[in-house]
């Protein structure tokens, strides 16, 4: 939306130069998007008339032209090139040294006005467009002034330039702001200024209307206004500040009676459409298009219709298209000298899209669809009238008004705690009534609570929160507080015994592992089978057949995955989960958060430095104890294996002595099942216990060295190393600060079913150096337990 700060002005009664209209709009959610001062423009820039002409001698398209700009001075030569360039016609004239800008497509360049050559030809200045003077968008020519315009006069004075032009880019709930009047009325509510009372001068009526109008659309079309006008003169000029208005709004001068419906548009935001009142063939009807009709429009785009927009109609063909161009067929033209005037209400709904379906995007449209003020219909064609009858001439009929269901503006109920809360400051009722009265808006209020109507012109007032969002505009951004917040502030602590999920996973990831989602449902086969399940939780109405129970674990989900990825040329697989499981407990269910997961194909990808070799149950096992911080331990199972584990191939995780999940081998059967070329191992453990970490014995550290003792024991060839170890670190042996198997031997003197395994113990005081007897001691310690629980011989 553009707008002439002079035309603005009108609407007040002080002056408004004391206000800063781009920070003042911009702040209230009307953002300035750009601003033109006219005003601006160099002195130098003067009235010219051309008093000579001539072929210039070394181009076809150029003329010579010798220039008057002013009584005393000599004519200048000036070389031009615009086709309109003829004698006795006044322009304006940049002279030497002035400066003008030009919009590119990239920024707005400067250049200066010099003495300069053209094809061998002196040239002295610079004949000017209105689009060189940034006063219109487009140009064909040099800009033609009134006669009456005195030669040498600053164009800034000959044209009253004395103005600034802005532009809006307004947010599509603000349609009441692309009018003057509703941008005044934003001026007036923000700044206190008091805003003119608009009259609007009624004609005598010369004769009865008598086109006939039908409404067949009545929701579409609620209301509907037309009158007749009758031996117009539609050739005189538009009153040259009416031209100016339209012009630095960015719109072309068509004819006098088209130019004032664009001035009502753009003055009170309510669209008009003028018709050739001899080629409208009887009764006007609005309606909706019959399949296959076609218009050709004003832009001479044809366009045709699939039966359900609204048109404009006479008996014989479709005149326009609703709200948003009417047909050249009836259009208004030098020569017409009645016309039919519509002014109408059509609803936002039916307008919306419309337009942008013929490829269209025209200003009548783009106030339809947002909402026009339809109390103003009747008005704005009064006013559009007055004018016409006052430039144009001629007499008007009566005036057709034909009103249905209009829309109906709800009470809103505001309350003073709720801006204030949003707000975060203390409102009280009059200031909640100081901004409500400067915002005309009718409302009734008791202690704390407002019910407000909004105006037949604000469409975007509908519920609380918008009357607050008005309040808040008025009232000022800029005036609301920055208070810091009162709280007590707590640091909270990070336990030292917990690990999150997300670090769980990060460390997985870095392992090499990818996290993968699937769903909780299973093929009731594979929970069966393969979960050795029987207690089975069964869906009702399950997304796929083979998605018909819940899982309670998540082994046969991954090998799904795996398959998908195998059947891909993925062959390095290496995934993990972390979900809920579903177990049925006789007539209830538990769900239980499990980490899980899956390894399949080589332990690195083929290269040159190291030899191809297939995972094994080691490598998951360190990945799992890496995860656990090894507070996990890894044992021979003493219960029954799952059915999906390979017997020999398989292992408890135990955590604080108790059972929290599983690792192993696929079983071959199910490696067979489902034709997985090498081994498969997976694993699955109970998140709540792995997030939870042993609490941390802080010690001092010591500038003693440690002292190392090897030990050598012979026992049975099926004895748990890990058993051993386990037990000698439960005992908290004083000084020993590590113990662990470091050599294991079987063979050459060693009796038959037995094994010799290595030792070290590692041992050290935080104040002093430890002696050959206290080394004994403890050595003979961890012996005795050895001895007394796994009955082993030292070597």
């Amino acid at each position: 939306m553009k707008f002439s700060k002079v035309w603005l002005q009108e609407f007040f009664i002080k002056s408004i130069e004391g206000i800063n209209l781009d920070e003042v709009l911009t702040m209230a959610g009307l953002e300035v998007d750009d601003i033109q001062d006219l005003s601006k423009l160099s002195n130098l820039i003067v009235v010219g008339e051309i008093i000579s002409i001539e072929k210039h001698p070394n181009a076809d398209r150029l003329s010579v032209c010798q220039v008057s700009v002013g009584l005393d001075a000599v004519p200048l030569q000036i070389v031009c090139g615009a086709p309109n360039a003829r004698v006795g016609i006044k322009v304006p004239c940049a002279l030497v040294g002035a400066k003008l800008s030009i919009d590119t497509t990239i920024r707005q360049t400067e250049f200066e006005i010099k003495k300069a050559k053209l094809r061998g030809v002196e040239s002295n200045g610079m004949l000017c467009s209105a689009k060189e003077l940034g006063i219109s968008e487009e140009a064909e020519g040099l800009c033609e002034l009134d006669e009456d315009k005195k030669v040498g006069q600053p164009i800034i004075d000959a044209l009253s330039l004395n103005d600034v032009i802005y532009t809006l880019s307004l947010t599509p709930n603000r349609a009441d702001c692309l009018s003057m009047l509703g941008i005044a009325r934003e001026v007036s509510a923000l700044s206190g200024l008091s805003l003119k009372a608009i009259k609007h001068k009624l004609t005598k009526e010369s004769f009865s209307l008598d086109q006939k109008v039908k409404i067949l659309e009545k929701k579409s079309c609620p209301r509907y206004c037309g009158i007749q006008i009758k031996n117009i003169n539609n050739k005189v000029n538009l009153p040259i500040w009416m031209g100016q208005y339209l012009e630095r709004s960015g719109i072309n001068s068509v004819n006098p009676v088209v130019d004032i419906t664009n001035y009502i548009l753009l003055e009170l935001g309510q669209p008009l459409h003028a018709f050739d009142q001899s080629k409208i063939s009887g009764e006007i009807s609005v309606r909706r298009a019959k399949r296959g009709e076609s218009l050709k429009l004003l832009n001479d785009q044809n366009i045709k219709f699939e039966g359900i927009e609204l048109i404009i109609a006479d008996e014989k063909e479709p005149l326009a298209l609703a709200g948003i161009m009417g047909g050249s067929s009836s259009s208004v033209h030098n020569d017409t000298k009645e016309i039919f005037i519509e002014s109408a209400y059509f609803d936002a709904i039916d307008i919306a899209g419309r337009a942008r379906s013929f490829g269209l995007n025209t200003d009548s449209s783009h106030r339809f669809e947002r909402g026009v003020d339809f109390k103003s219909t009747l008005s704005s064609l009064q006013r559009a009238s007055s004018l016409i009858i006052e430039i144009c001439g001629g007499e008007c009929s009566n005036i057709l008004d034909m009103e249905s269901n209009l829309p109906k503006r709800e009470t809103i109920e505001l309350r003073t705690k709720k801006v204030s809360d949003i707000m975060g400051i203390d409102l009280k009722d009059m200031d909640i009534k100081s901004v409500l009265d400067k915002l005309d808006l009718n409302y009734s209020d008791s202690e704390g609570k407002f019910l407000i109507t909004p105006p037949s012109f604000r469409f975007d007032l509908s519920i609380e929160e918008d009357l607050v969002e008005e309040i808040i505009r008025i009232h000022g951004y800029d005036n609301i507080p920055a208070i810091n917040p009162i709280s007590q502030n707590k640091i909270l602590g990070s336990p030292n015994n917990k690990k999150s999920i997300y670090s769980i996973k990060s460390s997985l990831a870095n392992l090499g592992y990818n996290e993968v989602i699937s769903y909780s449902f299973i093929d009731k086969e594979v929970e069966e089978n393969l979960h050795d399940n029987l207690d089975l939780i069964e869906l009702q109405n399950p997304i796929a057949s083979q998605m018909n129970v819940m899982r309670s674990k998540m082994w046969g989900s991954h090998i799904e995955t795996l398959i998908y990825n195998l059947n891909r040329g993925h062959n390095q697989i290496r995934i993990f989960e972390v979900a809920p499981v579903y177990q049925k407990i006789k007539s209830n269910f538990k769900e239980t958060l499990m980490l899980s997961g899956l390894v399949y194909g080589d332990y690195i990808p083929e290269q040159w430095a190291d030899k191809k070799r297939e995972i094994n149950f080691y490598d998951i096992k360190g990945d799992i104890e890496t995860i656990s911080c090894n507070t996990l331990s890894v044992k021979t199972p003493k219960i029954s294996v799952p059915k999906a584990f390979h017997p020999g191939q398989a292992a408890e995780l135990i955590i604080d002595k108790a059972l929290v999940g599983w690792v192993g081998q696929l079983h071959p059967a199910w490696q067979q099942k489902y034709e997985l070329p090498e081994k498969t191992y997976v694993f699955e453990l109970s998140i709540e216990k792995l997030v939870n970490l042993p609490d941390i014995d802080i010690k001092l550290p010591t500038k003693f060295p440690p002292v190392r003792r090897d030990i050598s024991v012979v026992v049975d060839a099926d004895m748990v190393i890990g058993d051993m170890v386990e037990a000698v670190k439960s005992q908290t042996i004083e000084r020993v600060i590590d113990f662990y198997p470091f050599d294991i031997y079987e063979g050459k003197a060693i009796e038959d079913g037995k094994k010799s395994i290595a030792f070290l113990i590692l041992m050290q005081d935080t104040y002093k150096t430890l002696e050959d007897d206290e080394v004994s001691k403890i050595v003979n310690q961890v012996l005795d337990i050895l001895i007394n629980k796994f009955k082993v011989k030292l070597r």
